[in-house]
């Protein structure tokens, strides 16, 4: 990988923003275009080539997280939508992985697949009970609940069927978003309490770190001529 020092930067500015918002400190969201403006650059100059779709993903998500910071619940719709634009253009990337293996599973990892996506469906059924009636729009949330559950499901499906070692990083990728978007719901309509928030926050991180890596990669998982089925 090249230019490492500017994943070194991306940490360090996402750090100190955690910080800031941890101190509550207003202006440290001015950080967050920085941070996307530095995770773009390390793709850029990784895979030399641009990449519409994931400029998109990243101007999304600075939208939603940026305006999750300063008011969740009033720019409620807004969130959800640049959240749900966001992880459909990721899912992009994820298709042509998921054409190549193909959906057929065999029924033991099958079985396993759907007991832990039942598992995470019922955790956020409970979620959704609890601050369904909160919700400023409910029309929004149901559209992002399939965008997340759809996410969790390639990211979970794809290394079972392609053990390609670069896989693994779906797995994050998945858990990241797992956690980030309850958190978002859980600090803002349950419990307002900062390590919730700070957890939600280094989920985003963690997330933008996997996802550009995998990135980077996915043209050598895509063309790779071993078998990893």
């Amino acid at each position: 990988m090249r230019l490492k020092i500017l994943l070194f930067l991306f940490l360090i500015l996402g750090f100190t923003e955690i910080i800031l918002v941890s101190l509550e400190i207003d202006n440290s969201i001015i950080l967050r275009p920085l941070c996307a403006i530095l995770i773009y650059a390390f793709y850029y100059f990784n895979s030399h080539r641009h990449n519409l779709y994931f400029i998109i993903y990243l101007s999304c998500e600075l939208i939603n997280e940026t305006f999750f910071l300063i008011n969740f619940e009033r720019y409620f719709s807004l969130v959800l939508g640049g959240y749900v634009l966001a992880t459909f253009t990721m899912i992009y990337h994820l298709w042509p992985v998921f054409k190549k293996v193909g959906f057929t599973l065999d029924r033991d990892a099958l079985f396993k697949t759907i007991l832990g996506l039942l598992g995470i469906l019922y955790a956020f059924w409970e979620l959704t009970l609890l601050v369904f009636d909160n919700l400023p729009n409910n029309i929004i949330f149901f559209p992002a609940l399939v965008a997340l559950l759809s996410w969790i499901f390639f990211c979970s499906i794809i290394p079972i069927r392609n053990r390609h070692p670069d896989n693994f990083l779906l797995y994050i990728m998945g858990g990241s978003m797992a956690v980030m978007a309850p958190t978002m719901f859980i600090y803002t309509f349950l419990w307002s309490y900062m390590p919730v928030l700070i957890l939600s926050l280094l989920s985003m991180m963690l997330l933008k770190l996997s996802m550009v890596w995998y990135l980077i990669k996915l043209d050598g998982i895509l063309n790779s001529k071993e078998s990893y089925f």
